[in-house]
């Protein structure tokens, strides 16, 4: 009987454990960002580092001190803490979306109470052009969250653990991969959906960045390197 009451106990304290998520937003009564302001807003609540000021493990361990450091030494990474990776940064969209699952990552996901550090490098003109999708999407009628993140931000250590290309623009947050899901809520997932948002983001991004095409495939990069690119092999 013992045994079967421990069981019993165990079984209760796992139900009733409160996801971090749901916590969080029960906390903070967080409202969509859906303005380019709103995103300015939600970056300036975090400090900015000077590369040569980030943390020395983390230099080490990201791989940035190499042939990168030159063109990542003009940049500046937002430092987060804890749970701040939790607030949403366009529309629905969390700040952990948009950051490279490595073992820092994932350390703080473990306990965000621990507040363990994260560095985050992104250009927001990328992040404006996730809005932007997303405010056509919803005119248009269509599910303007009808997509996930796939990844966004890789340091140069894990855009070469994902086979990224040797300049990519994930290295710089200039670039996202989102998987196109059912847009035009038809209850279902095909190529249909993906021509909606390519159309879109052919507009959007024009000839101020990249737009990865991806035949054959339900994943659609995008970047704001700052002229004219298009491809369809990955």
């Amino acid at each position: 009987m013992k045994i079967y009451a421990t069981i019993i106990l165990t079984l209760i304290l796992i139900s009733c454990k409160t996801d971090p998520v749901e916590k969080f937003d029960k906390a903070n009564e967080q409202l969509p960002v859906l303005t380019r302001a709103g995103i300015d807003s939600v970056l300036s609540q975090f400090d900015l580092i000077d590369f040569d000021d980030l943390d020395e493990d983390y230099k080490e361990y990201t791989q940035s001190n190499g042939k990168f450091k030159n063109s990542l030494r003009t940049e500046q990474f937002y430092e987060l803490h804890g749970d701040d990776v939790l607030k949403y940064i366009v529309g629905e969209y969390r700040i952990r979306n948009f950051l490279s699952t490595d073992a820092y990552f994932s350390k703080n996901e473990e306990d965000y109470s621990k507040d363990q550090k994260q560095y985050w490098l992104v250009d927001k003109k990328m992040l404006y052009m996730m809005l932007d999708l997303i405010l056509r999407l919803d005119e248009e009628g269509y599910n303007k969250y009808g997509f996930h993140v796939r990844e966004s931000h890789r340091h140069p250590k894990y855009n070469s653990t994902k086979g990224g290309a040797s300049k990519s623009q994930h290295i710089w947050g200039k670039a996202v991969d989102i998987v196109i899901k059912d847009i035009n809520n038809d209850g279902k997932q095909t190529q249909a959906d993906k021509t909606i948002v390519l159309d879109i983001m052919e507009e959007i991004v024009g000839n101020k960045g990249g737009l990865g095409r991806y035949p054959g495939s339900m994943t659609v990069h995008f970047d704001c390197r700052g002229h004219r690119a298009r491809w369809d092999k990955q």
